[in-house]
């Protein structure tokens, strides 16, 4: 891996580990919610999820980011960067616990997908098959030492695809924990609270109880917050209408200091709107 690269594009490979880990979990908790209703699980969701090397869905790609950002010996000297500091050892395990907990997810949903395939596609020539089956029985008249072979066995699909999802969930449960804590020292990514700003209504209902650990991560003493932060990134992006629109959407959720950027915005706002109309007034009649 190279480390000037990685070094460069670190704030944007958080934004994005953070934003497929929330697209992930809520796929996967769907399709928890399909089981319990019906007991399928769809294999094309899943089969999207995962993807395939030329073409890689929003769990492939969740791993290789967190790969690049936690596995590479460059990312742990990043995040290591104070040798010895006890805080920073602890911050970079975290990151290969969460990347632990992407690489088992990955991993149980290829075993997931196989399963959601043999339950849509075989278990419904299953019960043609006994159908077939006992009608054969029937017609021969003798049903002694003839009963079904194959019984249960979708019973058994269901039951390891439950396990599987549960198994899944259970450990990117945790591994939203890991990452809310790792967030904290990351309140400098503007990439990232901008993302978070824009989606928050999405990433607070994945992480939930731990929603308010991500909120104070962005927070400091001089009343900065996530979205005065996510509202700066827009700015220097050159989007300061979309900023003020966001401050205004989220103004009772402002700190200090994103009241006073609104007001700014705002203010600023007000002046372009009153100069625009002698800027626009009666041409001369010289004029062309």
């Amino acid at each position: 891996m190279n480390q000037a690269w990685l070094a460069s594009r670190r704030s944007t490979l958080v934004r994005d580990l953070v934003r497929d880990y929330c697209g992930a979990h809520a796929l996967l908790t769907e399709q928890l919610g399909r089981f319990e209703q019906d007991g399928t699980v769809s294999y094309a969701v899943v089969n999207a999820m995962l993807g395939e090397a030329f073409s890689k869905g929003v769990l492939w790609r969740l791993k290789d980011t967190a790969h690049h950002l936690f596995r590479a010996h460059g990312a742990r000297h990043c995040m290591a960067s104070a040798a010895g500091n006890a805080a920073a050892k602890a911050h970079t395990l975290c990151g290969e616990l969460i990347d632990w907990c992407i690489g088992f997810a990955f991993h149980e949903c290829i075993k997931l997908r196989e399963d959601a395939y043999q339950r849509q596609h075989y278990a419904n020539r299953l019960l043609h098959l006994k159908r077939q089956w006992h009608n054969a029985v029937k017609d021969a008249g003798n049903s002694a030492g003839r009963s079904w072979p194959l019984g249960g066995l979708p019973r058994q699909t269901a039951d390891s695809m439950e396990r599987e999802l549960r198994r899944i969930l259970r450990v990117l449960d945790t591994g939203l924990e890991l990452l809310a804590r790792y967030l904290g020292q990351e309140r400098d990514n503007g990439p990232l609270a901008r993302w978070l700003a824009v989606e928050d209504k999405h990433a607070a209902s994945v992480f939930a109880s731990h929603w308010p650990l991500v909120l104070s991560a962005f927070e400091d003493r001089h009343g900065e917050d996530l979205y005065s932060l996510a509202a700066r990134d827009l700015i220097q992006a050159g989007r300061e209408e979309k900023a003020q629109e966001l401050l205004q959407a989220r103004h009772d959720s402002l700190g200090q200091a994103g009241l006073e950027l609104s007001r700014k915005l705002e203010a600023s706002e007000n002046s372009s709107a009153q100069a625009a109309p002698a800027s626009s007034g009666p041409q001369s009649p010289g004029a062309a």
